[in-house]
């Protein structure tokens, strides 16, 4: 559904999207602190105007197949493909999208009182990323962008067509994605 609704707002039919991943395929990673993730570029064509069905075929395939990669370092993939290169924006992509589905453990320690505290982003290193966030009551999510490029009331109408390009996908997986509606009644 996200890479519809950007293929759609941008008129392109090749979407490129980030999607950090934690990196730790093997058993004796998984107890150590330190930072492991890295960044993997999934690409979703719709060129072809397939149906949801189809795209989330297609989708599901090429996600596995980069998960089955996933060691392979971000920076040599860059190194690779020689993309232009600007200080305005990240090579490859510019669009993320993280799945954050880590068991939310309380910590508790004998005589402290322990709390989350959220952190208030200042600046964003994407154009945009849509952050999904899995719980017992189901999936939500945020966007970050980059208030540079987008304001309040862009991003709150980019949140709308997404539920609206959601809820029909979920209502007939035979439609074809370049024709799901975007817009409301009013719009």
């Amino acid at each position: 559904a996200w890479a519809v609704v950007l293929a759609r707002l941008s008129g392109q039919d090749d979407v490129v999207i980030g999607s950090p991943i934690a990196n730790r395929q093997r058993r004796e990673l998984e107890p150590l602190i330190g930072f492991f993730v890295n960044t993997l570029a999934l690409r979703v064509r719709l060129e072809d105007n397939p149906s949801v069905a189809a795209l989330l075929s297609r989708v599901k395939a090429d996600a596995l197949n980069a998960y089955a990669h996933q060691d392979l370092p971000f920076e040599q993939v860059v190194e690779a493909l020689h993309p232009p290169r600007s200080l305005s924006h990240s090579p490859i992509f510019q669009v993320m999208l993280a799945l954050d589905n880590t068991p939310n453990h309380s910590l508790a320690l004998p005589g402290l009182t322990l709390s989350p505290l959220e952190a208030e982003l200042q600046t964003t290193h994407f154009d945009l990323t849509l952050s999904l966030h899995e719980s017992e009551q189901g999936i939500s999510g945020s966007l970050e962008y980059a208030s540079d490029l987008f304001d309040k009331r862009t991003i709150q109408r980019l949140e709308g067509q997404l539920e609206r390009v959601l809820t029909a996908m979920v209502a007939d997986e035979q439609q074809r994605v370049l024709e799901l509606p975007l817009l409301s009644a009013e719009e």
